[in-house]
C-alpha cells in the first residue's frame, strides 16, 4: 500500500505566505485591533490576554514556569519552546499553537480555574481557526494545484492530512482522512444531528454555532501537545466503547438494571446524560459518537508512508503512531531544508527512510 500525509507546506506552496504562521498571527491580531469579528465567537478580552501571554515569555525562558509543567508532554513542549525562542522574538514568530502551552501554564501560575481558563483556551482556539480560515479563501487553494500534483496524489491508496481545509478533497474528488479535524465538520456539541444532541439537554440549541463562523465551531484541533491531540482522538473511541458496554450490560445482565436506572434522576447532570446515552444506544444500536480524527487509522495502514509539507519537529503523536506500526516498512520524506532530512532519518532509525528535495519535486510537477 502507498499512503501519504500532507501538511501546511502544501497550502503555503500554492496559497502563498498568507498561510504561514506569521500571517496567521498577524491576521488574528489585526482582527482584534480593528474589532472585525463577531463577539459571540471570541471577545475583546482575548486581545489583552494574548498580549499578557506574550509579555510573560521572558519569564518562561528564565524557567519561572518550569515547575508548573507537570505532564511529561508539557515538560518536553516547554523545553522545546525555550530552545526555539528568545526574549525579543516578535509575537508573529511565536507558533500559534504554542500559545496554548503559554495559556495553560500561565493560568496555573495565576490560579485561574474553570470556567475562565476554558474560555481563554476556547477563544484562542476560535481566534486562530478564524484567522487560518481567512474568510473562506483557504478553501480556494485547490484551484492552484497543478495537474501533475493531483495525478501524483491519486496514485496513493490513502491520503491523510493535518490541514483543516478541503483542498485535497476538492482537487482529487477522493476521500481524505483528516488527522486533526476539518473546518466543514461541526463538533458534536454544535451539530444538531450528533449523538450528543440527541440527549435532552441539547447543547446545540442553547449554544449554537454562529452562522458564517461554523469553522470556529468545527472539529479542528488546536494545541501545542501531541498528547492532547491523541487524547481527543482516543476519547471518541473510548466513549463509543464505553456506551456500548453499558448498553450490552443492561441488556444481558438484569442485575445491573436497578443501579443504571437510578442514574435517570441523579443530581449529577453527567450521570443523567450517561443514563440517557445508554437508553439511546439500546434503542438505536448504530448510533455513535462520530468525530473521526483518523489518527488511529495510522495503526492499520501498511507499506509506504510519504510525508509532504510537514515539519519533522511537529506532530510527535503522528511519528509515534507510525513507529508503533510494524507493517509500515518505508518512510519517504520530502524536505524543504536538508536539516529536516537528517532529523527524519534519526526519528525513524528503525525503518527504511528515503529523503527527497521538495523543490525538485515541484519543478517536475508544476508547469
Amino acid at each position: 500500500m502507498k499512503n501519504i500525509i500532507l501538511g501546511n507546506g502544501i497550502n503555503i506552496q500554492f496559497g502563498g505566505l498568507d498561510y504561514s504562521n506569521k500571517q496567521i498571527i498577524n491576521r488574528a491580531l489585526l482582527k482584534l485591533k480593528l474589532k472585525k469579528y463577531n463577539k459571540d465567537v471570541y471577545t475583546d478580552e482575548i486581545r489583552v490576554w494574548i498580549k499578557m501571554l506574550y509579555q510573560a515569555i521572558p519569564n518562561f525562558l528564565k524557567g519561572q514556569y518550569d515547575s508548573l509543567a507537570v505532564l511529561e508532554d508539557e515538560k518536553v513542549e516547554l523545553s522545546n519552546f525555550k530552545m526555539r525562542y528568545k526574549t525579543n522574538t516578535p509575537i508573529s514568530e511565536i507558533g500559534f499553537e504554542d500559545f496554548f502551552l503559554l495559556n495553560e501554564l500561565h493560568c496555573r501560575k495565576n490560579k485561574i480555574t474553570n470556567p475562565e481558563r476554558f474560555y481563554f483556551q476556547e477563544f484562542l482556539r476560535r481566534l486562530f481557526l478564524d484567522s487560518i480560515f481567512n474568510g473562506g479563501k483557504i478553501n480556494l487553494i485547490h484551484k492552484n494545484l497543478p495537474a501533475g500534483f493531483i495525478h501524483f496524489l491519486n496514485d496513493f491508496d490513502s491520503i491523510f492530512t493535518t490541514n483543516y481545509d478541503r483542498n485535497i478533497e476538492l482537487a482529487t474528488t477522493r476521500e481524505v482522512l483528516y488527522l486533526h479535524g476539518a473546518f466543514h465538520v461541526l463538533a458534536p456539541e454544535y451539530d444538531p444531528k450528533s449523538f450528543r444532541n440527541q440527549l435532552s439537554d441539547k447543547p446545540a440549541e442553547k449554544n449554537p454555532a454562529i452562522k458564517g463562523y461554523e469553522h470556529a465551531f468545527s472539529t479542528a484541533l488546536t494545541g501545542s501537545s501531541g498528547a492532547f491531540k491523541q487524547f481527543a482522538s482516543d476519547s471518541q473511541e473510548n466513549a463509543n466503547s464505553g456506551i456500548e458496554k453499558f448498553a450490552i450490560g443492561y441488556i444481558e445482565k438484569p442485575e445491573l438494571r436497578p443501579e443504571i436506572d437510578s442514574w435517570k434522576n441523579s443530581d449529577n447532570a453527567l450521570v443523567r446524560n450517561l443514563y440517557e446515552g445508554i437508553m439511546l444506544k439500546i434503542s438505536n444500536p448504530d448510533l455513535k459518537f462520530t468525530i473521526d480524527y483518523a489518527l488511529n487509522k495510522l495503526t492499520s495502514v501498511k507499506g509506504k508512508i510519504v510525508f509532504m509539507g510537514l515539519s519533522p519537529n511537529n506532530d510527535t503523536h503522528i511519528i509515534s503512531k507510525i513507529h508503533e506500526n510494524k507493517a509500515i516498512d518505508l518512510i519517504e520524506y520530502y524536505y524543504f531544508d536538508i536539516s529536516e532530512a537528517k532529523t527524519i532519518i534519526s526519528l525513524f532509525s528503525d525503518k527504511k527512510v528515503k529523503t527527497k528535495d521538495i523543490k525538485e519535486f515541484w519543478k517536475k510537477t508544476s508547469p
